[in-house]
Formats: C-alpha cells, sequence, structure tokens
C-alpha cells in the first residue's frame, strides 16, 4: 500500500459519502425492505453503519476490543436516519484525522490493526453495503470505481492479520466468495468486489 495519507482519508470520504447518497434517497415505505445481508432490512443495515462509525471512532480514540464487542449489537439509530448517519461519519472523519491517528494501533477485536488498515476496513464495508442499500431500495448501484479498484488493488493489506476476513475461511460477516470471484476479462471491478464480499451482483 504505497497511498498518500491524504489519498487515503479521501477514499474513507468516497465511500461514506456513497452510502450517504444512497441513503438520502431511501424513500418512506422502504424500511423494512429486505436486503443482500439476510439478516437485515434496510433499517437494520443503516443502524449498522452508523453503529459501525461510532465504535471506529472509539477506537482510535484508544477504545478496547471489549467495548467493540459489547456495541456490537446495540441500536444505533436514535433519531433521524440521514442526521443520525451524518454526524456519526463526521465523528469518525474527524477522528482519522486527528494527528498521529493513522499511525495508531488500535486493538481491532479481530486482530491488532494501524488506523491506516482501519480505514481501509472501513472503506471495503462503506462501499460493499452502499450496494446492498442500493440493491434493496431500488436505487443506482454503481460504486465510486477508483475506490473499487483501490479495495481490491489493496485486499490483502487491508485483511492482513484479520481473523475475521474474506481472505481466510472464517468470514461469518460477509459470507463466502460467490462465483465469479476470480478475475476473469469479462467480470467488472465492481462485481469482482461483491462476488469477493459474498455478494450476487447479477
Amino acid at each position: 500500500m504505497n497511498d498518500t495519507d491524504s489519498a487515503l482519508l479521501g477514499y474513507f470520504d468516497t465511500a461514506a459519502e456513497g452510502f450517504g447518497d444512497r441513503l438520502r434517497a431511501v424513500p418512506d415505505t422502504c424500511w423494512e425492505n429486505a436486503t443482500p445481508c439476510t439478516e437485515w432490512n434496510v433499517r437494520q443495515l443503516v443502524d449498522h453503519m452508523i453503529r459501525g462509525s461510532r465504535i471506529y471512532t472509539s477506537l482510535l480514540r484508544g477504545g478496547s476490543s471489549a467495548e467493540f464487542m459489547a456495541n456490537l449489537d446495540q441500536a444505533a439509530l436514535d433519531g433521524a436516519p440521514v442526521t443520525t448517519h451524518r454526524d456519526a461519519v463526521a465523528e469518525c472523519r474527524a477522528a482519522f484525522h486527528c494527528a498521529g491517528a493513522l499511525d495508531r494501533i488500535v486493538d481491532y477485536p479481530f486482530g491488532p490493526v494501524s488506523g491506516r488498515q482501519l480505514l481501509g476496513l472501513y472503506v471495503v464495508d462503506a462501499v460493499t453495503h452502499t450496494w446492498d442499500l442500493a440493491r434493496a431500495v431500488r436505487l443506482d448501484e454503481r460504486l465510486d470505481a477508483r475506490t473499487v479498484r483501490w479495495v481490491l488493488d489493496n485486499f490483502e493489506w487491508i485483511y492482513h492479520g484479520v481473523s475475521e476476513s474474506p481472505i481466510v475461511d472464517s468470514n461469518r460477516y460477509y459470507g463466502p466468495p460467490t462465483e465469479g470471484s476470480a478475475s476473469a476479462s469479462d467480470t467488472s471491478w465492481q462485481d469482482r468486489l461483491l462476488h469477493a464480499m459474498g455478494r450476487h451482483p447479477s
């Protein structure tokens, strides 16, 4: 991974904004729609993204993996979804921008990682769930091509040493890769990523 810190922080912004854009377009009648995450409806998926931003903020500020796991199933959607998500992302963004945050080793529950690697994990989660939300509500499913390519180019680095990931057998949070994850010439970068994350883009 040879990107500058500024470039890394830019990927965070693009990924978070992509989810936020879809979130603002969710019709009032669609909050109970099923998503590609079989255990979550739209509301639960949005709750997960808000909770994720808050937990990552906590980790960057010295929070423990035990606190991470304790908060994993706590409801986070305690206000208007768009505003609550925007505020959680803003706080997380500020935490990543703090001096030394990207160099700090955080107590991620599936293996200690640097702030840079944690940012990569956030980007993968946000990009994948942007597609999930778009598919669930029939919005534009096109992901930012530059960010998708960056994720695929840095997949091994992002998940290095992480015990729950798409590159190891244990992957309960995304599911096993689906058919089409191989880098065939007729498969788009977006589809390659989605297949790698256990999705069915077709």
